[in-house]
């Protein structure tokens, strides 16, 4: 597994920032050839709820499975989330930690372990790559959901 790290400060109360970064609809809107949903029996984002990613080009794409590990909500401090990522094509964990500033706005930081369990142990040095490439991505991602 190979981890990335995107920090970021941002004008927006945590609770406020905290809807955006895991507003899902959002997600699907920002990000290309993907649509993000909460996977049934679940009615919102919370400790044990699943999501999907489906990433497509017409009728070829893949699915990128997640489940909400933690799920603790900025109320009245620092804000925390830790996903599972099971995919046969991507897999690994994010934790998401947003803490408020005094006198407004916060910090959020998006930390992700990317793993390939498709890819031949011999190999796993792509990981590091991967991630690498991957953190740009989500950085435009994150500041297009908070802005």
């Amino acid at each position: 597994m190979s981890e990335f790290v995107v920090q970021m400060e941002t004008e927006l109360e945590p609770q406020v920032a905290w809807a955006r970064l895991w507003d899902l609809d959002q997600h699907t809107a920002v990000i290309p050839l993907t649509t993000v949903t909460l996977d049934a029996p679940a009615l919102a984002l919370a400790a044990g709820a699943g999501f999907t990613g489906r990433t497509a080009l017409g009728p070829v794409g893949f699915d990128d499975t997640m489940r909400v590990v933690v799920w603790e909500p900025p109320t009245t401090g620092e804000g925390r989330a830790v996903v599972a990522k099971s995919g046969a094509l991507i897999g690994g964990r994010i934790e998401v930690i947003v803490v408020p500033f005094i006198g407004g706005g916060a910090q959020i930081t998006w930390r992700q372990d990317v793993q390939l369990p498709w890819l031949p142990s011999r190999l796993s040095r792509l990981e590091g790559a991967a991630a690498r490439l991957a953190a740009p991505g989500y950085r435009r991602v994150l500041r297009t959901l908070l802005d």
